[in-house]
Formats: structure tokens, sequence, C-alpha cells
């Protein structure tokens, strides 16, 4: 880290410090305690370096480098400091009937206050050497932490022994940032009288042209002609076209191809190209598409009237087809993006008086200034392939030689390539260091050098100063990570959390600012995001990895292999756990506050070297045992008062110490796969803890819960007839997001205790879900109906569940229009309530989920509501066990998004309503209802919508559909007369059947021409039949064909050979198949997986030995039991 970083980060750190601690309850007890002076002394100090470390950002003056490491060094123990007085204010709170709270906080920090205060000689003389190098820095920070940790103390009563060290800290913190203030103050000075008080740095950011140094470029054509086809296009207005990607990817080189293409040159009358950079000069910018249009750069450089610049450009421009390319665009991270998008609209506008067709192309790191200046979708870069690096790295090379002379060079170079990470700034590195060179030990020296990133952090790192205090954090801190680490959102987030690089503002959780961080980064280029299913995952690239272990090289640390001589000031440390040896040259870094163990073979832990773990570090903050070998925590844990991440998942920990219950501080407690049955008795002194990951039998443990009003996830809440386990302990947990259930509502006696709970202000939760248990009943059903009343929950709330209630009637809140953003609606095992609710006023909802409703007979009015369109969202419809329900009425036009019905066990129920054109998936289940013959129209409108038909055990059923189906699922079919239904479908696509005999059915038969998966199960024949094999040969498009559950089927059927198309074969519990066809298996099968079937099979079917070998010899995948062959 370089000192403009350090100004930087420390700046914000003390900013931080002042708005996180020094608060008026710490003051308030700090004044009380008798350490008020003191700690206003320490304010005073902290004002001062605040202000001289403020002049000098910009401008660090030389021999500050040392400096600045001791303002951090001191900065962190002032921090420390600080949260010690915080955690005794919050203990003396927690634990006011203690008799000696003083006593016992001593006791419980043990070797915490082994840190005294009194230092071994002035600051001064300490620092007397101190002019700038890393080993000075070193040697103060040595010095001073040996006088911190070995200094004695006089003999005292614990109370005044507390006060004199915490005096004494303070003292000697004081005079350490006043020596820094002091002796930056004076390099300041001096730099002014040497320089002027000008600004003696240097931007590595140099200016672009549009000149073409080289004409071919590899691994762009893709995005090159998309962006040639984009700049051409007739668009009505003035568009602007960003491409994005990291430093050094290719942005600007691509950016001149475009620019210097002749197709481009011809379609434009006008092109012009400004370099932007970092520094955004309206004045200066438009001066110089000026001198682009005239051709005569004095025309305009005496004029600094930028709206004369702009009128000027207008007039220019008017009705001309012109493109504009704007290089290498930042964001002024000063200003907000209102005043950023003001500036853009001004510096842009006079540009509309171009003509239909006119263009700007604007390259830039950051997708924030691409999503707020750009009108069409941005180019995004990705790294060039190996290959494409090796072609670059061979263009430059071998000047007039040919590289097929110098094989030997080649694999050289393939394997230098590889190592580029996709960067073509990294390829043109790696070519000017080898141009010309044919001699095989050059290129070796450069394979095994890092040499090349010389040339290429400096690009990198300018992203990195550009970034904010807190970014640059953040960004650092993910260096003790292996590279192409897959991190999840909260994870991270939380793991910044720890470390206090995540501030609360104004009502905004620290949690959202820290998906707006990592998005920040995202958008910067500083991550990548994977997707593996729902789940998103951010992956730093590889170059910039190593950018973050360079800025971060004195804090941060990663041992992966042997073990490290790390530098005291490291504070973050990463172990593999396969390593744990490397452990005990950790165990040196007293100031440690991050100790991550990852992997996933660890060693065994033993108690011992974690209790000398937890003796050693007291500074940390964050604590990953996550997948060791251990089986118990130590006592020692509650000496970690500074701790706020611990993650002990995956671990064999049975039980937990009851000194976990004093870390106060705890934000992240992480459980989850623990063998753990009970949770210590105080977890409700954990007062900040935020996010409590573990099973929900034992969060339901947790007495007093309602004390954690800082928690957001309670999946479970179950409530008890004991105190502790009130449901008014919901009352103050208002931070609840996602899913809340409350189980066993039964045991809520009284309407007063059920509005404890006060669920109408928990507005984060999303789901609900209300439980009564019908075997534990006490009280009536009258009860239960002034409880559901008192339970009326936020109106922001998305998805309600409720089951087992006994009330007969919906509560007052279901019956107003108070849930406007329901979406999901699930009524279950209410078996008294007859009158529903009117979901037709609940204009988002998407799924009505009726179960077990044995008292509904009628579902119709309270469908539709009283409003021209209800129902806009509703997507699915689930009519399960409602036995009573005779009538299901409603108009087709209310339910035009309705795309999925299930009707199943509501016997009572005669037809189906004419509210059906729409829907793609329909269920029919356990019915003797019958529908009634449409007509082929209504028919045809119905069906040519639905993708899935499942009907079973459905007796009475007589008429159906005659129209195109894309798939079909008929598990079950009791009567021919069903198959009327399935009469003309001749784009069937998926068939499930248990009667093989219905392929037989002219009806199905002829439906089969376009077959393309077959699942035949639970059918009870035993063998195919001469007409069912006949069908067996008409499969022409069938690719998968499975055969489950048949117990009597004993041979298959002899001309699969003859399907063509047939690519998967699954045989799964069909213990009667003895041998393979002698005709053998289609020539295109690629699949073949035989599960629990008749053992002479699996002999059969040996590799190389069995009889049926040679008849499945070509399949590329064949597994039989597990066991692939």
């Amino acid at each position: 880290m370089d000192v403009s970083s350090y100004i930087t980060i420390g700046g914000w750190f003390i900013q931080v410090i002042f708005d996180k601690y020094l608060s008026s309850k710490l003051q308030t007890w700090a004044t009380n305690s008798g350490i008020g002076d003191d700690l206003d002394k320490l304010r005073i100090a902290m004002l001062r370096i605040q202000s001289v470390v403020s002049n000098a950002e910009g401008n660090p003056a030389g021999g500050m480098f040392g400096w600045m490491k001791e303002f951090r060094d001191v900065s962190y123990d002032a921090e420390d400091l600080l949260d010690e007085l915080e955690y005794r204010r919050l203990q003396q709170e927690l634990e006011a009937g203690s008799s000696s709270p003083v006593r016992e906080f001593l006791s419980n920090l043990g070797v915490v206050r082994g840190i005294t205060t009194q230092a071994s000689g002035s600051l001064s003389s300490r620092l007397s050497n101190f002019t700038g190098g890393d080993d000075a820095a070193n040697q103060v920070t040595d010095a001073s932490l040996s006088s911190r940790m070995n200094s004695p103390r006089a003999p005292a009563s614990p109370e005044v022994t507390w006060d004199r060290a915490t005096k004494s800290r303070i003292r000697n913190i004081v005079e350490r940032l006043n020596q820094v203030a002091s002796c930056v103050s004076e390099a300041l000075q001096l730099s002014k009288l040497v320089h002027g008080g000008l600004n003696n740095t240097q931007s590595i950011n140099k200016g672009t042209t549009s000149s073409l140094i080289r004409t071919k470029v590899f691994g762009r054509g893709a995005e090159l002609e998309k962006i040639r086809l984009l700049l051409k296009s007739e668009d009505e207005r003035v568009s602007v076209l960003p491409i994005v990607g990291l430093g050094g990817i290719g942005k600007t080189t691509l950016a001149q191809l475009v620019y210097n293409d002749p197709d481009i040159v011809d379609h434009f009358e006008l092109r012009m190209w400004v370099h932007v950079s970092d520094n955004f000069d309206e004045t200066k910018l438009t001066r110089e598409m000026l001198e682009y249009v005239s051709g005569d750069k004095r025309e305009y450089k005496g004029i600094t009237n930028f709206n004369s610049l702009q009128v000027t450009v207008m007039e220019k421009l008017m009705l001309k087809r012109f493109l504009l390319v704007l290089d290498d665009v930042w964001k002024d991270e000063r200003s907000s993006r209102l005043v950023e998008e003001e500036r853009w609209e001004r510096f842009l506008s006079p540009l509309k008086a171009g003509k239909k067709g006119s263009k700007i192309l604007m390259t830039t790191r950051l997708a924030t200034v691409a999503e707020m200046v750009g009108t069409m979708d941005s180019i995004n870069l990705a790294g060039l392939r190996d290959h494409d690096c090796w072609s670059l790295i061979k263009e430059c090379t071998f000047d007039g030689v040919h590289p097929d002379k110098h094989p030997k060079l080649q694999n050289i170079g393939r394997k230098i390539a590889n190592k580029l990470k996709g960067l073509p700034v990294a390829a043109k590195a790696v070519a000017g260091l080898l141009k010309n060179k044919l001699d095989a030990d050059e290129w070796i020296k450069v394979l095994e050098s890092n040499d090349i990133w010389n040339d290429i952090m400096p690009v990198l790192d300018f992203s990195y100063q550009h970034l904010p205090a807190h970014l640059q954090r953040c960004f650092a801190y993910c260096s003790i990570f292996p590279k192409y680490w897959k991190f999840k959102t909260d994870d991270l987030v939380h793991l910044w959390m720890a470390q206090g690089y995540i501030q609360p503002q104004n009502k905004k959780l620290m949690e959202d600012i820290g998906r707006e961080y990592l998005n920040d980064l995202l958008c910067r280029s500083f991550f990548d995001t994977h997707k593996n299913g729902p789940i998103t995952y951010y992956v730093m690239h590889g170059l910039l990895h190593d950018l973050a272990e360079t800025v971060s090289l004195d804090e941060c640390l990663r041992i992966e292999d042997e073990p490290t001589n790390a530098p005291l000031s490291i504070r973050h440390v990463s172990v593999r756990i396969e390593k744990l040896a490397n452990l005990k040259g950790v165990c040196q870094l007293r100031n440690l506050r991050t100790l991550i163990l990852f992997g996933r073979n660890p060693s065994v832990i033993h108690p011992p070297v974690l209790k000398e773990v937890f003796k050693d570090f007291h500074c940390i903050r964050t604590l990953d045992l996550s997948f060791c070998k251990m089986e118990k925590l130590p006592e020692a844990v509650g000496h970690l008062i500074h701790l706020r991440y611990l993650n002990l998942s995956s671990t064999s920990i049975r039980v937990l110490p009851e000194s976990l219950c004093r870390l106060y501080n705890l934000q992240v407690l992480n459980l989850q796969g623990c063998r753990l049955q009970v949770l210590p008795s105080g977890m409700n002194k954990l007062i900040n803890l935020r996010h409590l990951t573990a099973a929900h039998q034992i969060v339901t443990t947790i007495a007093g819960i309602g004390r954690l009003t800082c928690l957001q996830q309670l999946q479970v809440f179950r409530v008890r007839r004991e105190v502790g386990y009130e449901i008014g302990q919901l009352k103050d947990l208002n931070e609840l997001r996602g899913l809340l259930q409350i189980r066993n509502l039964e045991n809520v006696e009284t309407e007063n205790e059920a509005s404890e709970a006060m669920l109408d202000v928990k507005e984060h939760l999303s789901m609900l879900q209300l439980v009564w248990d019908s075997s534990q009943r006490n009280g009536g059903a009258e009860m239960e109906v002034q409880v559901i009343e008192s339970l009326r929950p936020h109106p922001n709330l998305k998805r309600l569940e409720i089951r087992g209630c006994r009330v007969a009637k919906s509560p007052s809140w279901l019956e107003t229009e108070l849930l406007n953003n329901l979406e999901f609606i699930y009524l279950s095992g209410c078996r008294f309530w007859e009158c529903l609710p009117p979901f037709g006023k609940m204009p988002s909802l998407k799924v009505l989920w009726l179960q077990g409703m044995h008292a509904v007979k009628r579902v119709g009015f309270e469908l539709e509501g009283n409003g021209d369109k209800v129902f806009p969202c509703l997507e699915e419809l689930v009519l399960d066990d409602l036995p009573e329900l005779e009538v299901l009425s409603g108009d087709e036009q209310l339910f035009f998004s309705l795309h999925s019905v299930m009707v199943k066990d509501c016997i009572k129920l005669k037809s189906l309503p004419p509210f059906l054109p729409n829907i793609t998936q329909l269920t029919i289940a356990n019915q003797g209802f019958w529908i009634p013959y449409y007509n082929d129209a209504r028919m045809a409108q119905i069906s040519s919508a639905v993708s899935s038909l499942c009907i079973y055990n459905c007796p009475m059923l007589t008429a159906g559909f005659s129209a195109l189906l894309k798939e079909e699922m008929v598990p079950s079919f009791s009567s021919v007369r069903s198959i009327n239904m399935l009469r003309s479908f001749s784009s069937l696509r998926s068939l499930n059947i248990s009667d093989i005999s219905l392929l037989t059915v002219p009806p199905v038969r002829k439906s089969l021409c376009s077959l393309e998966n077959l699942d035949i199960q639970d059918c009870h024949e035993t063998t195919f039949s001469t007409e069912q094999q006949e069908v067996f040969q008409g499969l022409t498009s069938l690719q998968s064909l499975c055969i489950s559950n048949c117990a009597n089927l004993q041979f298959l059927p002899e001309d699969l050979n003859s399907l063509s198309s047939l690519q998967k074969l699954f045989l799964w519990n069909c213990p009667s198949i003895q041998s393979m066809p002698e005709k053998g298996l289609p020539i295109s099968l690629k699949v073949l997986e035989i599960e629990s079937c008749h053992p002479p099979l699996k002999e059969r079917c040996k590799k190389e030995q069995g009889i049926d070998w040679q008849r499945i010899a070509h399949i590329s995948h064949i597994e039989i039991d597990g066991e692939v062959l």
C-alpha cells in the first residue's frame, strides 16, 4: 500500500471511529466511570490528526510512508481501546446485578488486560529514527507493542487497576496521535516550501489517440462486428454505446479499430476522438471536440467560456452524422449521481443537433458510468482466450520469422500465454520482452519471472486508487482468500461488517449497504459473477487478486503451503485446514483481527491448540473454524470480546460453553451442520447478534429470544406456556426479514397476548406462517377467532400461510384491502372455515392454494371481488381435499393470467368452470366428477395452450379434449373410455403410462409419431404383445425410454434396435428382466442405466465377458447398480 492509500484509508478510518464509538452513550458512561476527561483528550487528538490527514490527501509529502504506517497502527489501537470500553458499558448494562461487574470483567478478559499502558521511555525517543522505511516502521511497531505488552502492573484493587490502566492507555494513544500529527504537518510544510504547494504526484493514466499501432486484433471478432452494426444503425436520436471492461482488457484498442474501420469512416461525415480520463473538464473536452471539427488546434485555444464553446459545437454538428469516441471515462467520486447526470446532460446537450444515426462510442471501466450515460446495451469485454493471447504474442514477437521453425519456443510461449489471465495488456508486455529473442533460455526466464507484471500492475492500480476508501478496504480484504474463490453475497458482506468496513447510514441496514458496496465493485469490474442454479457467486479476476495481495501486503496473509514468516503488522490471515501445523507461526501476531481456516480435508484441531489461539488473539473480530474436526469449543472463547463473526459450521461440536454468551459484540454465529442438541442458557445476552444460522430445533430452545432485537432471521418460533417462550417475545424483533413461522399458536390464550407479537410493525417480513397444532388443543374455537384477529401482518407481506386454525370465517384483515402486496395464500387444515375472503381484492395475488378446507362448499363470488379486472396476476390455483366443495364458478375474462389449475380430492365437485383458455398445466386427481362435453371450438381454445395434462384415479371421467398438446402425463387410466380425450395428439412429446395396452388404442397410437419421452411404470404385464411391439417400431422420434417398477415384465421389445433416435434407456426395479433383446439395442443409444433388476442380467452385461456385452458394447455410458462399466 502506498502513501496515498494510507492517507485515504486513514482519514476514513478516523471518521468511522468518531461515528461509531464517540457516541453520547459511551461518553456518558465514560464520564460516570471517571475517564470522561481522558476520552475528551482522545477526541481532540483524533480531530487534529483528521485535519492533518485531510490536508495531506492528494499531496503526500516525501518521507511520510513510515508515519502513515504508525498512524494506521495507532488508529487500530484507538479503535481496540474504544471497542473494549463499549464492551464494558454493555456488560454493565447486561449484568447490572453482579456484585462487582468490574472484577468479573477483569477476570473474564484475563490476558486482554495484560496490555498495560505505561510507555517505556518517551514516544519521541522511540520514534527518533523513524523517517519512513518499512524496517523503521516495523521497529517502531515492535517497540510500541513490546512496551505495551510487557510493562508491569502495580498491585491494586481491580477497580483502581482498571482505571489506571485505561487512563494510561488513552494517554499513550493521545501522545502517539499528536506525535504523528506534528511530524506529518512538518513534512507537509517542508513539501510546500520545496514544491511551492503544487501537487507533485503524477497520474499514470496517459492520454490516448485514435491512431492504431496495430491493425490486427485477436479474439474480438464478434465484438467488433457487433459494434460495427450498432454504430451503423439508423437511430432517431444520438445514441451512446458503452464498451465496459477491466483496465488493460482492450477497450481502447477495440475503439481505435472501429474508429479507423473503412466502413465506419465512410458512414460518418465527421469523427472525433476525445480522451476523458479521471479529470472531467467539460470546457477542455468541448474545446477538443471543436479542434477535431476545425482541424486547427489554435482556433479555440483561448476560449474559456463553456457556453460559447457549446454553441459553436452545436453549429458545427448541425445536421451532420458524426461519431464521437469518449475514451477512458470515469466517475467523480465526490459528486452525487444526480450531479453527475446533470453534468453529462449539459456536456452532451449540443450533440443532439447531429443528424439521425449519429453515435457516441464510450469506453469505461465502470458499469455505473455505462448505465448512467449509455443509451444502448453495453459491450462487456471479457478476457481473451489463452490461444488468442498466444496469437497476439506470436504476432508481435516473431518479426519476419516463421513461428513453425521454433516449436520449442511455441511450447514455452503457450505456457506463458496461459499465465496472462486473458489480459491483452499482459500479452503486449510479454511480446515486448520477447521481441526478436529466439533463445529458449530467454523465454524460460520470462515464463518463470514475475517481471511482466511490473508494466501491468500500474494500470490496475490506477483503478484501485480511484476507489473510495471503504471500497479499497473491502477489496484488499479479499486477498486472504485463494484465487478464483467463489464468494456468496451474504458471506462476504458479513465479513466486511465484522471488520467495521460497513457502517450504518441513517435507517439503512449494514447488510444492504454492504450489498451496494459489492455491486459497486462489480460495476467497476473488480468482480465477475458466476451463476450456479439460483445462486450467484462473485469471483475476482486473477490479476485483480494479485493487485489485492499487493495493496494489502502488510496487513493480509494467506498460508496455503509452507509456514510463512509474517510481519507483526499482519492483521488478517487465512490458513488451509490441511496445514493446521502452520497455526503455530501465526500465534505471534497479537494484533490479528481475522483468522479463517479454509479447505475440505481438515486435520484434527485439539482443544489445547484452540485455547492457545484464543489466549493470543485478543483483538480477533472474525474467526472461521468451519469444517474443522473439533468436538469442543474452549471456555476461553469468552475472552474474545471484539469477536463479531464466528463460523463453526460443519464441525463436530456437540456443546457450546456458557462463556460464548459473553461475546456481546457478536453479529454472526453460524452453527449449520453441527451436532448440537441445545444452546447455552445465556444466548439472549448476545444483543448485537444479527444472523444466527442453526437448526430451528435448537434455535427454538432459546429462552428470552426477544432480547436479540438485531436478529434478522428467525424462521421458526414455538409458542410455549413458559416464561421466555411467550408470543410476546416477538414484540421487539422488528428487524426480522424473510420467513417467520409461528408454531403452536394453540398455546396463545388471550387476545391481548396475541397482540403483543406486534406483527403489524414487522415491515421486513415477506413470508408469514401461522400454525395451530390440532393435536394439542386446549381453548375453544372462539378464542382462536380473537387470536387470529390480533395477528394482523404488515401490508408489505407477500406470502401468507394459515394452518390448522378453527375459525369459521376469515379474520377482518383478510376481508379488507390491507394486504395489497400478497402474492401467495395457502390455507390448510382449517376444517371449519366456510366463508372465504374476497381474494379478488388482492391485486398482486399469484398463487391461491386451498387444502383440507372441509367446510367450504362454494368457491365462486369469493374469487371474483368487485372490480372489472380481478385476479390480474393469478397464475396458479390449487383446490386439494375440499370434500364439500360443490360449485367452482367464474368468468374466463377474470382469469387471463391463470396458467395452472389442480383439482384433487374434491369428490362433490361436478364440473370445472369455463375459465381455462390460457392454462398450460391442468391436473385432475381422485375425482368422481365429469367434464361436460364442449364443442370442438371451445375445446380447441382451451387445449391449444395446455402443455401438461395429468389425470389419475378418475373413473367417472368420460369426455375429452381434441386438440394439440405438447406434453402429456397420464399415470393411470382405469377406463378405455377415457382415451377418447387423446384423439388427435399429433404433437405429443412426453407420455407416462402404467397400462401398456393403452399404446394400441387407436387414438393413442396415432398420437405417438412425435413422441420423444416414454415412461412406463407400475405395469403388471409379463411381456409386450405383438401389436405393442409394432407400436414401438413406429416410435421414430423417441429419445428416452424409462421402464420402472414393472415387477412382472420379463422381456424388452425385440425391435428396440430399430429406434434410430433413442439415446437413453433406463431400467429401474424390474426384477424379472433377465436379458437384453436378441437383436441388440439401437446404435444411437448413449446411456444405459440398470438398477435393481434380475441378478443374472448384471452378469450377462459384464464388460468383455457377459453374454449380452456385444449387444451393448457400443454404448458410451453404462451403469448397473451404481457401478459404471
